[in-house]
């Protein structure tokens, strides 16, 4: 097998069994996020679908760092002192679901004039956050992102081989790589594949089997198809 690369070599602890594994669906993220000492204004997004390890990686990312979590519920006075414990360095989960516009604008502020390196995590691209303060719409617009990309099949097969150790099941190499090639190629069919197998693996100390994946795939294309 061959090695994949590795930007932040630490340990992830249970959201991954090994490292955090760079492939060319998130190696340029990977690389943006790496230059944090010089992000423009001091801060950047981190964008991608739901299920594309966002969070994965921004945690990655704030140990590299030394980076704190910061609740984007809490209170805009709170956010200096938020930012001052943390020596600048915080990471915004949910960012485009902030309940108050007034906190990002401060956090953005003070990483612009303070010195500092602040993550906002979100799905979308930070333009097409909704907010209505007009100071944070151009801010949000000119932020620079670090974009996740829908996995490629190394990624993929990856990230299938953690959500089904989430639920103690191991897949066969050969079921790996046939669901791999053959799924459709986003997190969500990822995630709903690994829960199919789930309901449906009967838990034993082989690894499912390639017949087995075959059914599993089957089945969830027929339900989604059924769905749309």
């Amino acid at each position: 097998m061959v090695e994949q690369a590795r930007l932040f070599a630490f340990q992830m602890g249970e959201r991954s069994p090994e490292t955090l594994v760079v492939t060319r669906a998130n190696q340029a993220a990977a690389e943006l996020l790496q230059g944090w000492r010089t992000w423009p204004g001091g801060a950047m997004a981190l964008t991608g679908p739901a299920g594309s390890g966002k969070t994965h990686l921004a945690n990655a990312w704030a140990a590299d760092a030394g980076a704190r979590p910061f609740d984007v519920r809490t209170a805009p006075e709170a956010a200096a002192g938020a930012f001052a414990e943390a020596q600048g360095r915080l990471v915004l989960d949910d960012s485009d679901r902030a309940p108050d516009d007034l906190t990002l604008v401060r956090l953005l502020d003070l990483a612009r004039w303070s010195g500092g390196a602040v993550l906002l995590v979100g799905e979308d691209d930070p333009a097409r956050w909704p907010c209505a303060t007009p100071d944070l719409v151009s801010r949000l617009k000119a932020l620079p992102a670090a974009r996740l990309l829908e996995p490629d099949d190394a990624l993929l097969t990856l990230i299938l081989r953690r959500l089904c150790r989430e639920r103690f099941i191991e897949l066969s190499d050969k079921a790996a790589l046939y669901l791999a090639s053959r799924m459709q190629r986003t997190f969500a069919f990822a995630h709903a594949l690994a829960g199919e197998l789930d309901r449906s693996v009967v838990r034993a100390a082989r690894p499912v089997a390639l017949p087995q994946a075959r059914e599993a795939l089957a089945r969830v294309e027929a339900s989604l198809g059924k769905a749309e």
